[in-house]
């Protein structure tokens, strides 16, 4: 090899490893400004592909596990294009809508009842029958089953409960069913802490007593 070449392959090792330092130690909200910085052409294959070049830059089995962080650390953050999202695990939707969308690393979760993927069932029973009359129902189980929903789409999406940064909720009793909702809710996000609205509606468009949409990062 001639000088230039050896300086053009010091030079590329020691920018490989200063991506790799910085995906490292980089918070995930941070990785897209890295994206940006070090150039698409760096992640064109996603986090696999990057972890790969890591571990091949460093190399023997320290450059095993760089490998590894840096394709988990990036796993997901350029795998999937802005768009819709659909859960197979999820109930279906009512509408043309998917059970969630995606804009860059923010996940917009449709509206999400309670109702059961494939059987439609709704846990605590419906709040009225097929004529309209109401009936009694357990808001602790409707509100379990909706978040539960939720977990299942975000996690498929590749964002979980603990992502979620904020939450509208819709209950068609207030004065019946918040307490309940409440104590249902704070089990899953005490310790989330993401914003919150609850408003009161009059009806929803199956026979349930709640629905939840939130926004969570990927």
């Amino acid at each position: 090899m001639t000088d230039k070449e050896i300086e053009e392959d010091e030079s590329t090792f020691l920018h490989r490893l200063e991506m790799i330092r910085d995906l490292i130690e980089a918070p995930d909200d941070a990785i897209e400004s890295l994206y940006e910085s070090y150039g698409k052409s760096m992640f064109s294959t996603a986090g696999g592909a990057v972890g790969a070049a890591a571990g091949v830059a460093v190399a023997g089995p320290v450059g095993g596990m760089v490998g590894g962080v840096v394709g988990k650390k990036t796993a997901g953050k350029f795998t999937s294009s802005d768009g819709p999202i659909f859960s197979d695990r999820a109930p279906s939707a009512v509408g043309a809508y998917p059970h969630a969308f995606r804009v860059g690393n923010l996940l917009f979760v449709s509206g999400i009842g309670p109702r059961q993927p494939i059987t439609d069932e709704i846990p605590g029973g419906p709040i009225r029958d097929s004529e309209g009359n109401p009936l009694d129902y357990d808001i602790r189980k409707q509100t379990r089953a909706v978040i539960e929903n939720i977990k299942v789409i975000l996690e498929d999406a590749g964002s979980s409960l603990e992502k979620v940064v904020d939450c509208l909720s819709f209950l068609v009793d207030m004065d019946r069913d918040f307490t309940g909702y409440n104590e249902v809710y704070s089990e899953y996000f005490s310790e989330i802490q993401c914003s919150r609205t609850t408003v009161a509606v009059l009806s929803l468009p199956t026979p349930i007593a709640v629905e939840l949409k939130v926004i969570a990062k990927i």
